[in-house]
């Protein structure tokens, strides 16, 4: 393929199937801006940057009669210099993309970024220009972090687009305390030319073994009329559990899960998203007797235990979208995009002994995520869920809040709050929340808190020195604080962590996952439980948190 223009029909197809007017084959999303009444801000101006309200309000619901999709490469055009022929065999070595959909939902493809959305009318039609640009698809993972005098943490590489055909490869090799595993993973969208998305993944290690298959037909639009997804996953695994920052027991723990749900929903006249979804669900799982560890109290004692649930359950959803754009955020370059609106989801259903379980038992879940947009104070999110089984009371309840605000007093400057808290009642054997090195308190060693409740308080701020370096990297830094405390199953409570810090923070604006790689020197505030205050250097490919 390459970089010339090229038109494409609607494709009468999914517009049958979807039921969203005229959506097109190769620009689905494109199609959708006016097919389906989105944001009329969303579309510029005949092929043109200026800005045209009457014309936005004259195109808004109009037929989509061709789009032309231009595809740029990754340097194009190749910037002038001593690195010109660097970036030539760059756009060489990359395989171009065959032309897709636009911006919002192109930019969830990652090894896309979307340049231009413009319209201009044509008679009684719309043409519609997208053009992207490719990004740089095959890249590192890299997440260490030292302690106890070794090194732990995770080493891999990611291809996001095979061959130019959104297939995506993953493979990881992660070294923790408890010993090291290797995984692999294929994923891919628009399977066969179809609408189906599937993933696929395998790992084994020290620990044991894990499989998980997906297939799924999801929701790609707000007007999307259905969907549906299927899954299994398999895990054979010897599960840690850890006090006072290091292993103190496992148990063998075999577990067989199978999800089936269908979906259908319809986007309201006053901007509601309304879904509804039936699931049936498989869970088995065996638990061997816990072994304590080597001079380790027995505080996680359990037996031989079989448990099987077999479900039928019905949710409702209730979602009020509102999408904002921010740049500089959670990366350097991308624009990326956050959801301020409203959602309400429950569910409830039945785990039945008819269908193979162990007892008659009811389930109930329910999720809840909002957000607020400030003129002068930034914006912030929050999003919640829980769930229970219920018998007699209710056991095995889980619960998680995730909430963030950020302002940015500057275009190149951010500061983000950062909350977590995770908590479990009458909790399964297998749960046990984990907060070290690797996931935000990054003066500790890697499983210094664990219990059955935790609260992580994260602040950092965060800002982008200078952009597009030789047209390969963008640096920035940041000064951070950390703090958690857990309690729970695992003993006594533990005492509030408290740490600070700052680092290096570097972007490659032309790789397609727009990971921000960070460099962190962290010093305890309270002390180790050795006593030491010295600080503790960690190196990650993504924010800490």
């Amino acid at each position: 393929m390459t970089g010339s223009p090229r038109s494409a029909e609607p494709d009468r197809g999914i517009a049958g199937r979807r039921g969203a007017g005229a959506c097109l084959a190769l620009a689905l999303a494109a199609g959708l801006v006016f097919a389906t009444g989105a944001r009329a801000e969303d579309v510029d101006v005949p092929y043109s940057s200026a800005y045209d309200s009457a014309f936005r309000a004259r195109a808004e619901g109009l037929p989509i009669r061709l789009v032309d999709v231009v595809c740029r490469d990754i340097y194009e055009p190749v910037p002038p210099g001593r690195f010109a022929g660097l970036y030539r065999v760059a756009n060489r070595l990359h395989v171009r993309t065959r032309p897709l959909e636009t911006q919002r939902i192109l930019r969830d493809f990652e090894f896309l970024e979307p340049d231009t959305v413009r319209s201009r009318i044509v008679g009684d039609s719309v043409d519609v220009l997208v053009g992207t640009r490719d990004q740089w698809t095959t890249q590192p993972e890299v997440n260490l972090e030292r302690g106890g005098g070794r090194t732990y943490g995770s080493i891999g590489f990611t291809e996001q687009n095979l061959l130019g055909l959104g297939v995506g490869l993953e493979f990881v090799f992660r070294e923790e305390p408890t010993g090291h595993t290797h995984s692999a993973e294929i994923s891919a969208r628009r399977i066969l030319g179809t609408q189906l998305e599937g993933r696929f993944k395998a790992g084994t290690g020290t620990g044991g073994v894990t499989n998980t298959v997906l297939l799924r037909d999801p929701y790609r639009s707000l007007d999307d009329d259905r969907a549906w997804t299927t899954g299994l996953w398999r895990s054979s695994v010897d599960q840690m559990l850890f006090r006072d920052g290091q292993l103190s027991a496992k148990f063998p723990f075999e577990s067989k899960q199978v999800a089936l749900e269908w979906g259908t929903g319809e986007r309201r006249s006053d901007g509601v998203v309304r879904r509804f979804t039936a699931a049936f669900g498989l869970q088995d799982r065996h638990y061997g007797p816990t072994r304590p560890e080597p001079g380790e109290p027995d505080l996680f004692a359990g037996g031989e235990e079989d448990l099987d649930l077999r479900w039928l359950s019905g949710r409702i959803t209730l979602w009020r979208p509102r999408f904002i754009e921010r740049r500089g955020i959670e990366y350097f370059d991308p624009i990326e995009d956050y959801d301020v609106g409203r959602l309400v989801s429950f569910e409830s259903g039945l785990i039945l002994r008819a269908l193979g379980s162990t007892a008659n038992e009811g389930l109930v879940r329910l999720r809840l995520e909002g957000g607020h947009v400030t003129r002068r104070f930034g914006f912030g999110m929050a999003r919640a869920r829980v769930s229970s089984r219920v018998r007699g009371g209710p056991r095995e309840t889980l619960a998680h809040l995730d909430a963030r605000w950020v302002q940015q007093p500057a275009r190149d400057v951010a500061i983000v709050f950062a909350a977590l808290g995770q908590a479990a009642d009458r909790a399964p054997r297998e749960v046990q929340y984990v907060v070290g090195g690797l996931n935000g308190l990054r003066a500790y060693p890697v499983q210094e808190l664990a219990g059955t409740q935790v609260w992580r308080f994260n602040a950092e701020t965060r800002w982008v020195a200078a952009r597009n370096v030789w047209d390969v990297t963008s640096v920035g830094g940041a000064v951070f604080f950390d703090s958690a405390r857990a309690w729970g199953t695992a003993g006594a409570p533990e005492p509030w962590h408290l740490d600070a810090g700052f680092g290096l923070r570097l972007s490659f604006p032309h790789a397609s996952l727009h990971q921000v790689a960070r460099l962190d020197v962290a010093f305890p505030l309270s002390p180790t439980r050795d006593g030491r205050r010295s600080p503790v250097f960690s190196f990650g490919s993504s924010q800490a948190f």
